[in-house]
């Protein structure tokens, strides 16, 4: 037995084509994954919503299970446990998420709080330190790093990570609170722990900041009550009082405190103060008399103080008893008191150097850093030491940051610059100067600052970025722009440097940006991904800017780097979807928008964009005459959104192009299903019944518009339909002619009635009479206009009469044809039998429009026996309105023609004649139903050589439709 082998030619590619159904199936598989996750997802963070945790952490494991690697899901879980208090596992989840994706920010955050509602503070400093290495500079981490070292006591660190937020965000109302709330908790903690001095220095700091700090100026109080600094305390409470006078609570402190003081005079009078106040007070009434009584007890015995002043009463120039007064007073921390005696003691020794230290003392410890400032500078002049330059540096720079806060800028200015004399090279004050321009807006001074700064460190970052950020600011981008190239060359290593270099051209980016100089923008937001190539910031703006300036192809470019580093991004997909639309590869769009719709099913801007692509698809489609491919685009927006207007009339008006008139009029349905009173929709309701020749409902669909809106054309529209729905016609016709050669008249009177098929066309019947001194004349009349198709129809006339005035027998028979460019043609015939004289007559004309006006010529070839003549006529019509119902005509004629009504009558003497003739009229259409006619017509015929008859015509005309 032999089996037949099949040849390795024919295994390998069926081999390829199973694995290639293998793989397919996988991605398919793949595919069906992950819009199942996503969807557990989306179902997971609308319970997160609701606070239904346990079913969203149910949903969290089902969209885990259908995709282990779903980042964002890792983190709503790690969320949901923190939530639920189940913090070993939130942390786990945590974990993961910072593994996959070190600068997933929000991350941080959840990892900083579990750690921190736990107690395991160094933890969420380890966490904290982790996203300031990602994220340098970021104010929210620093301030929750803050928040970590506060909460570990490490309040000394905790301070120099508060003045540097302070410093850079100087107006940021967070950074501001979050300072203060630092101050506040290390004054307390101070305040605990008996350390008066160092919690007054941190009250003092939140009410550099916010003088009107409540808690701070309270706190204040304590410390200093508490420290034992009653003195202060007393200085404090008067402070307040300055703004509060009369307040009851700080008068019965300020009345407590100097009884601790033992100062009873002073005590007695604010007491007789309350009572001025609040007369009718008990307590008041009920310390005066203890107050009296403890007095007297403790002026028995006077001490050291007293003794010494009432040496110096006696003898003012006592330096001994100066000096002791001024001892005590410092010791007991009486500062004003002691300030007053040294005053009394520089009036008589003015260059007394100890009393000027003494007062430079008290100045620099009251805060007064400006009039300590004068006093340093004299002394630094007598003795110029190392010591007294350090102080009046620091004494000038103190000043100048007090003028700062109280927005005093020329005063802070002139203190700076009194610091820089002394001190040309202070990095701080260098810093203080050029900050001090920017607050006044004046970059030329900061600049001219700056390269001061930089003529003793020229190699300083920190005054070359502020110098880059400076002409930016001042609009000198260029120059920014070569400095920032300079230094990042030089720094090429350094993260930390870099990431400033990256914020600072971000800036100045977006500056440009907002000057319209969107090519040196990019410049600078290539750099930054030339640095950085994941900086999100960054490709954004380009993929932005890029689509703003008509650069479509360069957005898609960076939206597909982008992609790269942030697959499958929603914002980034549906920004290149935006691109590609401009691109006008709308299918491609319309398949990203589809995908991020399916994603995410209940945002609308991705639904927005999906249906915005499917338009322009379908726009594209319609500009290319597939109708069919554009009603399928129209068809997918309507699916996703049934009242889409455009969509709908859009669908409506390709229909009707392609005369799917029941189509049509299902859409104009359903739309007014939607928009009932929508007048587009209304209208083609009506045009479409009436492109279907259902002038009935047409007419009513139009009557329904017209009611609702109306106007005049509305209404007019309506009279038109409606005149359609009128099959039937009646009319009155009456010629008169008179004539130059004989008093005969002959009139001729005409009724009508006529009938319009469905199909078009129209047959007729007339009785016409004539009345004459030989007989009444009698003929009637049948015609018909037969339409075979849109491009041709027949004519047809037979008349027959009683011989007397009108031919016997008249048959008329003309075909016309439509032809390119609205050319009619006419080719007929004519019979006529009258009396004796049988006429037979060939017709050809030839008729179009010209604008406004309408030609028609008109030749007869007319055989008379054996005689064969010709007549022309020519018409023209002017009409008058937008609708081509009302008209002028004017009407030249050469010959007798067999289709002229007046001249029949006298056929037999006008044959063969020369005959000219005018006729010149007016018809008017009223609401497409009444029809009236005027027309003149003159006729000349030459009868012998020198002689001519004339015949004068007058025809009226009234027809109505019912």
């Amino acid at each position: 037995m032999h089996v037949k082998v099949m040849p390795y030619k024919f295994i390998i590619p069926l081999m390829l084509v199973c694995f290639a159904m293998e793989a397919q199936g996988q991605i398919i598989n793949l595919r069906k994954k992950k819009n199942k996750s996503e969807e557990y997802y989306n179902q997971a963070v609308a319970e997160t919503k609701q606070q239904h945790y346990a079913k969203a952490i149910e949903l969290s494991k089902k969209a885990l299970a259908a995709e282990p690697d779903f980042i964002d899901q890792e983190l709503l879980l790690a969320r949901l446990y923190m939530l639920t208090k189940q913090y070993d596992l939130s942390r786990k989840y945590i974990k993961q998420v910072l593994d996959k994706n070190p600068k997933y920010k929000d991350a941080y955050y959840y990892g900083i709080n579990v750690e921190m509602t736990t107690g395991r503070y160094p933890e969420a400093e380890c966490y904290v330190d982790e996203a300031l290495l990602n994220f340098p500079g970021n104010k929210e981490f620093k301030i929750r790093k803050i928040n970590i070292l506060d909460a570990q006591g490490k309040l000394r660190r905790a301070d120099g990570y508060a003045e540097e937020l302070m410093d850079n965000f100087p107006e940021d109302t967070i950074v501001r609170r979050a300072y203060i709330d630092h101050y506040l908790e290390a004054g307390y903690y101070h305040q605990k722990n008996g350390n008066f001095t160092l919690a007054r220095t941190n009250f003092d700091k939140v009410l550099a900041v916010d003088p009107n700090n409540k808690d701070a100026r309270e706190a204040t109080l304590g410390a200093e009550l508490n420290g034992g600094n009653r003195t202060e305390a007393l200085s404090i409470i008067d402070r307040e009082l300055a703004k509060q006078p009369g307040n009851y609570d700080l008068l019965m402190k300020k009345l407590g405190l100097l009884q601790d003081m033992h100062q009873y005079a002073e005590a007695l009078s604010v007491l007789q103060q309350i009572y001025r106040k609040y007369p009718n007070d008990a307590k008041a009434r009920s310390i005066e008399s203890t107050l009296r009584m403890e007095a007297a007890a403790y002026y028995t015995n006077t001490d050291p103080y007293m003794l010494y002043l009432s040496v110096l009463e006696k003898n003012p120039g006592n330096r001994e008893a100066l000096d002791k007064v001024i001892g005590y007073a410092m010791t007991r921390g009486a500062y004003i008191e002691a300030l007053t005696w040294i005053n009394r003691g520089l009036r008589a020794n003015p260059n007394d150097s100890r009393l000027l230290g003494l007062k430079l003392d008290i100045l620099e410890s009251d805060q007064k850093y400006s009039a300590a400032a004068a006093i340093a500078e004299i002394l630094y002049q007598r003795t110029p030491t190392a010591d007294l330059k350090e102080r009046l540096t620091d004494l000038q720079l103190r000043a100048g940051r007090e003028y700062l806060k109280e927005e005093q800028y020329d005063l802070a200015m002139a203190a700076f610059q009194s610091g820089l004399k002394i001190a040309p090279n202070d990095t701080n004050l260098l810093s203080l100067v050029t900050n001090t321009y920017l607050l006044m807006k004046d970059n030329k001074g900061a600049l001219k600052s700056i390269d001061n700064a930089l003529s003793y460190y020229p190699d300083n970052e920190k005054f070359l970025v502020r110098k880059a950020s400076v002409l930016e600011a001042s609009g000198k981008y260029e120059e920014a722009a070569q400095l920032l190239g300079r230094l990042s060359a030089s720094h090429p290593g350094d993260e930390g440097f870099k990431n400033t270099l990256v914020d600072l051209r971000l800036s100045m980016g977006r500056n440009l940006m907002r000057a319209e100089e969107y090519e040196a923008a990019k410049q600078q937001f290539a750099a930054v991904l030339e640095a950085q190539p994941d900086n999100r910031d960054a490709l954004d703006y380009m993929i932005n800017m890029q689509s703003a300036t008509g650069k479509a192809d360069s957005a898609i470019y960076y939206a597909n780097n982008a992609l790269v580093y942030y697959p499958n991004d929603k914002d980034i997909l549906l920004k290149k979807a935006g691109a590609l639309q401009q691109l006008g590869q709308n299918r491609e769009a319309a398949a990203i928008a589809a995908d991020l719709m399916a994603r995410y099913p209940y945002t609308s801007k991705y639904r927005d964009a999906y249906t915005t692509s499917l338009l322009a698809a379908a726009s594209d489609y319609q500009k290319a005459q597939q109708a069919d491919s554009a009603l399928y685009m129209f068809q997918q927006v309507l699916a996703l959104n049934p009242k889409d207007s455009l969509a709908l009339q859009s669908s409506i008006n390709l229909l009707n192009a392609q005369q799917r008139y029941d189509s049509a009029l299902a859409y104009v349905n359903e739309g007014l299903r939607y928009y009932p009173e929508n007048e587009g929709l209304l209208l083609k309701r009506a045009v479409t019944l009436e492109n279907k020749k259902d002038f009935t409902g047409a007419a009513l669909a139009a009557d329904t518009l017209a009611r609702k809106y109306p106007t005049a054309a509305n209404k007019d529209y309506y009279d038109l339909l409606y005149s359609k729905t009128l099959r039937n016609q009646f009319a009155l016709y009456y010629l008169n002619s008179s004539y130059d050669y004989t008093s005969n008249k002959y009139n001729i009177a005409t009724v009508e009635y006529r009938r319009f098929m469905k199909r078009g066309g129209s047959y007729a019947f007339r009785l016409d009479y004539a009345g004459r001194k030989d007989g009444n004349g009698l003929q009637g009349e049948a015609e018909m206009y037969y339409v075979h198709n849109p491009k041709m129809y027949s004519y047809g006339l037979l008349t027959y009469s009683n011989k007397v005035v009108f031919p016997q027998l008249r048959a008329s028979y003309s075909l016309f044809k439509t032809f390119g460019k609205e050319i009619e043609g006419e080719l007929g015939v004519r019979y006529l039998n009258l009396d004796s004289i049988t006429s037979i007559s060939g017709v050809v004309s030839i008729a179009k429009p010209f604008g406004d006006f309408w030609v028609n010529l008109r030749a007869y070839v007319i055989s008379e026996e054996s005689d064969l003549y010709t007549s022309f006529n020519l018409t023209t019509r002017y009409y008058t309105d937008a609708k081509r119902q009302d008209f002028v005509s004017v009407i030249a004629g050469l010959g007798t023609s067999p289709d002229d009504r007046s001249r029949l009558i006298n056929l037999p003497q006008l044959s063969g004649l020369l005959t000219h003739s005018v006729a010149a009229g007016y018809q008017k259409v009223i609401k497409y139903r009444t029809t009236l006619g005027l027309y003149g017509t003159w006729i000349n015929s030459k009868v012998a050589d020198n002689q001519y008859n004339n015949q004068y015509d007058i025809y009226l005309l009234f027809m109505r439709k019912f």
